[in-house]
């Protein structure tokens, strides 16, 4: 263990740890564990029964079982760690729940890189899975699954076995040796807007039924899709979605993109007038150009309060409230519309659910400097309640209302303090969230 202590905790609470050799957590809450090299022992990190508990920042790698290892141990989050060359699984969960894995690097490890068995409503998003045996791999487990790189894998990039109700969306699956996406016994799985390329098989499906997969792209696969007999699937969008393609709006069901599709157009709607075969089933509605092509994306990544009609009185200060938006939002940046004729800007800015935080800090009066860059990519998802922190300079533009809708969602007003001391519950700076 590189002469680092082996700590152990049983019902502990409300710890930090850092710079260990070994981390064992028995039905502990609310522990830390941070920036700690966990290298060459049994597993790098157990969690048995513990529950509400950080592990982020740690480098864990060549140990003789899992990276990380969780049992029956819910509502944790894992995140930003680099986890390589394990004999076992990079992370691996059993029978824990509600628990967040988020910007891990999962590399080089013996199994898979994120193993879950009975294990169910976690979120897996963007993490790096690659050269490992399975990049992410469930077993009897209903979770989410998005916005992760999964790529180079030796078997499957993500493998599903006798496990119901998932989400997949979103990822980039690439280069695995065998299936990019694999089901075996697993029903009524959402699978939309993946890229997956230059894997054995795009999809490999076994005695799988009633799954909806649309709006993906087969590209450059050897095979798009290995299939089974007695499985039945719908490859297309249960509801119209409104669409444009080459400048004109369309509504219609929507399949997905398949680079060896060979039917035909004719009328101009981005829609292959002739079904894609898939050996008993068919894709009815198959996409003529990749999926990314047939939405204005920038637009629905926006979420803008705009200018207020008049926006005095304005002075800096701290405003505390909430987000919750109604579509999903990706943004890297925040803008802040000024008093006319001031430098209003914010200074910091910090959003946060029960499972990450992203921030971004001003650096002045240089460049771009009406925009703030956070520090990782900012997704919001529909229906969810985000809390937000915005700490304004000079004279921002402010909205004279405790609640605002907004195209995409609503932002609330908890408590707005000015630089003078001063508290309202009806001030809102008037920013823009933007990729």
């Amino acid at each position: 263990m590189n002469g680092k202590p082996l700590v152990y905790l049983e019902v502990k609470s409300d710890k930090f740890i850092d710079n260990a050799g070994q981390v064992i957590l028995v039905r502990c809450k609310n522990i830390t564990v941070m920036n700690s090299e966990l290298t060459n022992t049994d597993v790098g990190i157990e969690l048995w029964e513990s529950d509400n508990c950080l592990i982020s920042n740690n480098n864990i790698s060549s140990n003789n079982y899992e990276g990380i290892y969780l049992y029956c141990s819910n509502n944790n989050i894992i995140s930003d760690n680099i986890i390589r060359s394990n004999k076992g699984d990079g992370i691996s969960l059993i029978g824990s729940n509600n628990n967040s894995i988020l910007n891990n690097n999962i590399s080089l490890n013996n199994d898979d890189g994120i193993g879950l068995a009975g294990s169910n409503n976690s979120i897996l998003n963007n993490n790096i899975c690659s050269n490992n045996n399975d990049g992410i791999g469930l077993v009897g487990s209903n979770n989410s699954i998005s916005n992760n790189n999964i790529c180079s894998n030796n078997d499957d990039g993500i493998e599903l076995y006798h496990s119901d109700n998932n989400s997949i969306s979103n990822n980039n699956i690439s280069s695995n040796n065998e299936g990019g996406i694999c089901l075996g016994n697993s029903n009524n799985n959402s699978i939309s807007e993946n890229n997956i390329s230059s894997n054995k098989y795009g999809i490999r499906l076994w005695i799988s039924n009633n799954n909806i997969i649309y709006l993906n792209n087969f590209i450059n696969n050897t095979g798009n899709v290995h299939f089974a007999p007695s499985s039945y699937n719908l490859w297309n969008s249960t509801e119209k979605i409104t669409y444009t393609y080459r400048g004109s709006e369309f509504t219609n069901y929507m399949g997905n993109y398949w680079d060896d599709y060979t039917g035909y157009d004719a009328n101009g709607d981005g829609i292959g007038d002739i079904p894609y075969s898939i050996y008993a089933d068919e894709d009815k509605y198959p996409l003529i150009e990749p999926f990314e092509n047939y939405f204005m994306p920038k637009k629905a990544k926006i979420f803008d309060t705009g200018r207020p009609e008049n926006p005095y009185p304005s002075i800096s200060g701290k405003f505390i409230g909430t987000i919750k938006t109604n579509k999903k939002i990706i943004a890297k940046k925040l803008y802040t519309y000024a008093c006319e004729g001031t430098g209003g800007h914010t200074e910091y800015v910090l959003i946060c659910n029960k499972t990450w935080c992203a921030e971004a800090k001003w650096e002045s009066y240089k460049g771009d400097w009406m925009n703030i860059s956070f520090n990782k990519t900012v997704i919001l998802m529909p229906h969810e309640t985000y809390n937000i922190t915005i700490v304004t300079g000079s004279y921002p533009q402010i909205h004279h209302t405790s609640s605002l809708k907004t195209e995409n969602g609503w932002i609330n007003c908890t408590e707005f303090i000015d630089a003078n001391g001063n508290k309202y519950d009806e001030w809102i700076p008037a920013i823009m969230l933007w990729s």
